[in-house]
C-alpha cells in the first residue's frame, strides 16, 4: 500500500516542474517563481491527496519541497535566513500556525512512505531551483537583509549573483 502511495506521488510533482515553459515565467523574479511553483505544488497536493494524507503530513511535504526549492538560492546563508525564507513562503499557502508545526515537525522513520516522499518531493524541489537559477530570473528572497533573524522581515531584497559561480556550483 505504502509503495503504491509513493508510485502515485511522482506524477504529481513530475507535472508541477513540467509547467516551467510557462510565458509569464520569464517576467517573474525567482521571488515569484518560487512562491508560483510552491503555490502550484499546494494546489497539486491537496488535489490528489484530498483527505486520504492527513493535512499534517501534506505540510511537512510541502515544507520538503520548499526547502528543496530555495536550498539553491540559500546556499551560501546562514541557517536562519533559510529558515525565515521558509516561513514566509509557507505562510503564503498555509496559515501561520500550521506553517510552524510542519517546519517543526520530525516525520516518524517508521512511516516509510513518508521519508520516501520527502526525499522525493525536496529532490524535486532541487531540480526546480537549479533550473530557476540557470534560467537566470533576478534572485529576490523576502528580508530585508540577508541576516535577517528568524522572524526576519518579508520585505524583498536582491541579491547579486556570479552565474559563473552558480554554473560550477552545479
Amino acid at each position: 500500500m505504502a509503495f503504491i502511495k509513493l508510485v502515485r506521488l511522482i506524477p504529481i510533482f513530475r507535472g508541477v516542474y513540467g509547467d516551467m515553459s510557462d510565458d509569464t515565467a520569464a517576467r517573474r523574479s525567482l521571488s515569484d517563481e518560487i512562491g508560483y511553483w510552491l503555490e502550484s505544488a499546494s494546489r497539486t497536493l491537496a488535489k490528489r491527496y484530498g483527505d486520504g494524507v492527513p493535512e499534517a503530513k501534506q505540510d511537512v511535504l510541502l515544507a520538503h519541497y520548499l526547502y528543496g526549492l530555495t536550498a539553491v538560492v540559500h546556499a551560501d546563508d546562514a541557517p536562519a535566513s533559510h529558515l525565515a525564507a521558509a516561513r514566509s513562503y509557507l505562510e503564503r499557502v498555509i496559515p501561520a500556525e500550521r506553517v510552524a508545526r510542519a517546519l517543526q515537525a520530525v516525520p516518524d522513520e517508521s512511516d516509510g512512505w513518508l521519508m520516501s516522499a520527502l526525499d522525493r518531493v525536496e529532490a524535486v524541489g532541487g531540480r526546480q531551483g537549479h533550473a530557476l537559477l540557470a534560467r537566470g530570473a533576478d534572485i529576490v528572497v523576502p528580508f530585508m537583509s540577508r541576516n535577517a533573524s528568524a522572524a526576519g522581515s518579508a520585505e524583498p531584497v536582491v541579491i547579486e549573483r556570479d552565474p559563473l559561480k552558480e554554473a560550477l556550483r552545479q
